[in-house]
């Protein structure tokens, strides 16, 4: 947990916009999103977010849908955490687990995350999983070191508004748009509400993720006040698009619009 800790209070102290960046396990290969997810990291990505393909993203839009489906032919779950040890292996980039209940629970929820645990993820993202079911997630993360990530959305209101607030260990997912995930040319502001009473009754960092492209969009959730950015499906597309050298070059330009706002 300390990497991810670590990256969080580091963000904190010194004002950094934190970049996290996002491939699909296995897409095209094992060994190509390892060496994408090296490249976003090293090309200035604060944490890395390794995506466990599956059959029926719900939350995901076309770009990942299609990375899902090239990736789910050669790549389940040992697939899954050879990726993540390699990137451990190489890298100290804290690693972000996002996946979809049915794979998660399908050996068995406890012995999913210890795995997980075990080959180096620091945190778990379940674009499936309603905060009023994952206590128990939560209590099987916890004893594994691994933390849970939440989310809101634009719609999120009231007392479970405030339950997640507290809830959150490290970070909190904000769903930036009513939709799935994918570029937008423009930008929502309906999720920013939220964010206001999110931090009336919690500290947890806040990052926005769905449609930010590119590092002008970045920018624009630095200035209204983020604490972070999730990028996917333009890491995706510049996977399929350029490799690994494709996927460092946008992750620079996204990270040069949030280090120089002019």
């Amino acid at each position: 947990m300390s990497r991810l800790v670590d990256k969080l209070h580091a963000a904190t102290a010194t004002g950094r916009t934190l970049l996290m960046a996002y491939l699909c396990a296995g897409d095209p290969s094992v060994e190509a999103s390892v060496e994408g997810l090296l490249a976003a990291a090293a090309a200035g990505a604060d944490i890395v977010e390794i995506g466990w393909p599956f059959s029926d993203p719900v939350a995901d839009g076309p770009v990942i849908q299609a990375a899902s489906q090239r990736a789910l032919g050669h790549t389940g779950r040992a697939e899954v955490l050879e990726v993540v040890r390699q990137v451990r292996q190489a890298s100290d980039v804290p690693i972000a687990l996002l996946g979809y209940c049915n794979p998660l629970l399908n050996r068995g929820l406890e012995a999913t995350i210890g795995e997980l645990a075990a080959a180096g993820v620091d945190a778990l993202v379940v674009a499936d999983l309603a905060f009023e079911e994952s206590e128990p997630w939560r209590a099987i993360c916890r004893a594994s070191g691994v933390s849970l990530v939440p989310f809101v959305a634009p719609t999120t209101r009231g007392g479970r508004l405030e339950a997640i607030a507290r809830a959150a260990d490290r970070f909190i997912y904000a769903v930036a748009l009513l939709g799935v995930t994918g570029q937008r040319a423009e930008q929502s502001t309906s999720i920013l509400p939220v964010v206001e009473e999110l931090r009336r009754h919690g500290s947890a960092p806040v990052l926005a993720g769905f449609g930010i492209g590119d590092g002008e969009q970045a920018a624009l959730w630095r200035r209204r006040g983020l604490d972070g950015v999730i990028v996917g499906s333009a890491l995706v597309a510049a996977m399929a698009e350029g490799g690994r050298t494709a996927v460092g070059d946008k992750v620079r330009s996204i990270r040069s619009g949030l280090d120089n706002l002019g």
